[in-house]
């Protein structure tokens, strides 16, 4: 018995097997076509196939599997060496970006540390000090240039003018003296007119009176002279009775008779002043000298009488010159110290550099000691223990991280079909994991290191995706990249497509055949959108209404394939894609119609 079964050929009896359920099913599918009492034609018949114009959704896609990988790996390595003192993680544990995850015995680098740091405020101290010394200089050379265009501008004219009106009462320079800015030059007094200031109500006053004429009575001679109220005080003042006045002052011209100690009374309009004044003269005050120099020519004497404007003396043009180089000699001494108060900075700012340097170093390598995750993920392997030594000539990573924040996997995709791939095209993903779940990616990099098969190169295209889920790496995942894609648009079979824009209609006032189209068919020229190898987007032409022709077939084989598209151009074979698609047959004599081939 076992020598009778070992000689049977397995596969062959299998194989029947197969071919006869598939027999029995299809003989139960036309029995059942039977005795529904659909009509059969006769075997020599033709049928007429047609679909409905219909909206859906079309779409290109390119696919391909691969193996599902972390968005980033990394291996934890370092350069130093000593002893782990503290690996507060294990393997499985989320870490995040900057953890710290081994700690390295840090004790030779303290002291290092404390120097360093005393070296970087001992530099700033210094920077400081110089900063505040070159802000300095900068202040001086301001003052410096200021003076010297002030000088420029003064000793622009060597004539020195007066600056009042009056007589020259003492003079106290004389020709050929050198005097310096702010020497006394002559005392000037001028009494041809007076002024009286005196006491008015302060209820009565205020600016309004400027301008105003007032009478002045000289009390001693009772004479009235007319005069002019220059100023009025805003200042209130107590008189005895504690009456409130403010003082206000009167230009008289002087008849002759008046001096600085004289007293009057005035009255202002129907206003009368509270008590009597005294006069004082206008003019008297001493001509200093504005600018430094030697008097070259004198042009003043006591006694004589001087107008504002005139000029008084005259410096000699070598004292000028003289005091024009002194102004100019402190710019430029307050310019060299500004160089030297710079260079101060920049060296102390150098030695800050240097400090700060030294420090960032030590810095540096206390911070290698503690070795951070360089990216947050989940670890999957811990190699370095507490208490194990590490040297840093080893190239074994203390931990291994993956970042599954996001997971990639690499679709090849044909050198043909290359061009049509973009970074961010969308990806629809399926993984053998998991049935019937749909998940998404975008393409992310498509690489030019290319790999080439039988003649055939290929490109890795990276696919990002960002819903995880319950994905992990290593599972195997299939991508279809969408190419092209259009929602809601007209669409017809491929097949009912004619010489690359035409297509036939149905029109029961068609009466001719045309080529393999039967009578009852009109032609309508369409333009055409994409297309997945089923369905072809219409995007002018058809109204959504139609019945268009698809093809002739014959009806035996439409009969074992009921419901069925008979569009197989498709990647999917014979497997219908919509069942919303509606398709019709009409029975037809073998010889109505032409049974060549599409035109």
């Amino acid at each position: 018995m076992k020598r009778f079964f070992s000689k049977i050929k397995w596969k062959k009896v299998i194989k029947w097997v197969v071919i006869i359920a598939i027999i029995l099913l299809v003989g139960n599918f036309v029995f059942q076509r039977f005795s529904a009492k659909r009509m059969i034609p006769t075997s020599d018949a033709n049928v007429t196939t047609t679909a409905k114009v219909e909206t859906r959704d079309i779409q290109n896609v390119l696919s391909s599997s691969g193996t599902i990988e972390p968005l980033n790996t990394y291996e934890v390595k370092t350069l130093v060496e000593g002893e782990v003192i503290a690996a507060d993680f294990e393997e499985g544990d989320i870490v995040e970006e900057g953890q710290v995850l081994y700690q390295i015995d840090t004790d030779t680098l303290d002291n290092k540390m404390d120097t360093a740091e005393t070296a970087v405020e001992r530099a700033e101290k210094n920077y400081e000090k110089a900063t505040k010394s070159y802000n300095d200089a900068i202040e001086n050379h301001q003052k410096a240039q200021a003076d010297y265009e002030e000088a420029s501008k003064d000793y622009g004219n060597a004539n020195i003018e007066a600056t009042e009106t009056g007589i020259v009462k003492t003079l106290y320079v004389e020709e050929g003296d050198t005097i310096q800015k702010g020497a006394q030059i002559a005392e000037i007094y001028d009494n041809s007119s007076m002024l009286l200031v005196i006491p008015f109500p302060a209820s009565e006053v205020d600016n309004s009176l400027l301008g105003k004429k007032a009478v002045v009575t000289i009390e001693a001679s009772d004479e009235t002279l007319q005069g002019k109220v220059t100023k009025v005080s805003n200042i209130d003042e107590a008189l005895s009775g504690n009456r409130l006045v403010n003082q206000v002052t009167i230009e008289v011209v002087n008849p002759g008779g008046l001096s600085a100690q004289t007293t009057a009374t005035a009255s202002i309009g129907s206003i009368y002043s509270s008590a009597e004044g005294t006069f004082a003269v206008k003019t008297q005050t001493v001509i200093m000298a504005e600018n430094a120099g030697k008097i070259g020519t004198l042009k003043i004497e006591e006694g004589s009488r001087i107008k504002e404007g005139e000029v008084i003396y005259t410096l000699t043009k070598e004292s000028i010159e003289d005091q024009l180089e002194s102004f100019l000699s402190k710019v430029e001494n307050a310019e060299d110290s500004i160089d030297n108060a710079k260079d101060s900075v920049e060296n102390a700012q150098d030695a800050i550099d240097d400090a700060k340097s030294s420090l960032e170093d030590v810095v540096d390598t206390r911070t290698d000691y503690s070795i951070t995750a360089p990216i947050s993920g989940k670890i999957v392997s811990k190699n370095a223990l507490v208490g194990d030594t590490i040297s840093s000539n080893s190239n074994t990573a203390l931990c291994v991280i993956y970042d599954l924040s996001a997971v990639t996997f690499e679709m090849n995709v044909d050198e043909l079909d290359v061009m049509s791939v973009k970074v961010g095209q969308e990806v629809d993903i399926t993984a053998d994991a998991f049935e019937n779940v749909k998940m998404s990616g975008v393409v992310t990099n498509i690489s030019l290191v290319s790999s080439a098969n039988q003649g055939v190169t290929q490109y890795p295209v990276t696919v990002k995706i960002e819903e995880v889920g319950n994905l992990l790496p290593g599972m195997n995942v299939t991508g279809e990249i969408i190419i092209q894609k259009v929602e809601g648009v007209l669409a017809i079979p491929s097949d009912a497509l004619m010489r690359g824009d035409v297509v036939y209609v149905v029109d029961a006032s068609v009466t001719e055949a045309v080529g393999e189209v039967p009578v009852g068919f009109k032609e309508v020229a369409v333009e055409t959108g994409i297309t997945d190898g089923d369905y072809i987007e219409i995007k002018s032409g058809l109204t959504g209404q139609e019945e268009v022709y698809v093809k002739r077939i014959s009806e035996a084989i439409q009969m074992m394939m009921p419901g069925m598209g008979f569009n197989q151009g498709g990647r999917d074979g014979f497997t219908q894609r919509s069942s919303e698609t509606t398709y019709s047959t009409r029975t037809m004599p073998a010889g109505g119609a032409n049974s060549g081939g599409r035109n």
